[in-house]
Parts: C-alpha cells; structure tokens; sequence
C-alpha cells in the first residue's frame, strides 16, 4: 500500500481513459469515413476505428471532423471521420481494404484515444 500512496502523491502523476463506442461503417474513402453512432462525439475526437471484414481486423487511427444528428429517426449521430497517418498503413490498415470494404457489411467500433492528465 506504501508505494501505491508515494505514486498518487507524485506531482506528476498521469491518468489514462479510453471507451469503445459501437458504431456503423456507412461509407469510406482514401481520405475518411462517414461512421454512424448511438454516442455523440465531439469534433476532434481522436480514436482508433477497427473493423472486422472477411474474419480478419482492419484498424486505423482516425479524427472526427463533423458529428451532427442523423436525418434518420433511429436517434443515431452521423460522424465525419479523416484517416490521420500517424503511421504508414501495414497489412492489417483499414486503407488497404478500402475497395472490398465500400460494398460489404462490416463490424466496426471506435475506440477513443487515451487522454492524458496532469494532476499537478
């Protein structure tokens, strides 16, 4: 318990949250992606989109540029997510699969970026 206590007394001691939100694939593109949510996200949102296609997962980091309201009645937000290239797309890259994905029923979540804070 001593060296839990001596690291939450730490002046500089970090904490770390992530979620998963479940969303819909609705269309993607070279560039992005339009995602639908039963979650509201705010513009800026960093997170990672993963989905699985064809029993193998796709991932890639992504910000969300637009979340409005569907025109739908499912109560559902429509978000405009862009590809961010904090890396060069591997094999398991979302970009990669762009083309098989465009006419196929995917399983997809958005998983939030860790945000991290100072407790100083």
């Amino acid at each position: 318990m001593a060296s839990l206590d001596a690291i939450l007394q730490a002046n500089d001691v970090m904490a770390v949250l992530g979620r998963d939100v479940r969303v819909r694939l609705m269309d993607v593109s070279n560039s992005g992606c339009l995602i639908h949510s039963e979650t509201r996200l705010a513009e800026g949102t960093i997170g990672t989109l993963r989905v699985i296609f064809d029993g193998a997962e796709y991932a890639d980091d992504v910000r969300i540029m637009r979340c409005r309201p569907s025109n739908a009645a499912d109560q559902w937000f429509e978000l405009g997510a862009e590809f961010l290239w904090t890396s060069h797309p591997g094999a398991g890259s979302l970009r990669r699969v762009i083309v098989s994905l465009q006419a196929s029923p995917v399983k997809a979540v958005f998983e939030t970026a860790p945000s991290t804070r100072s407790s100083s």
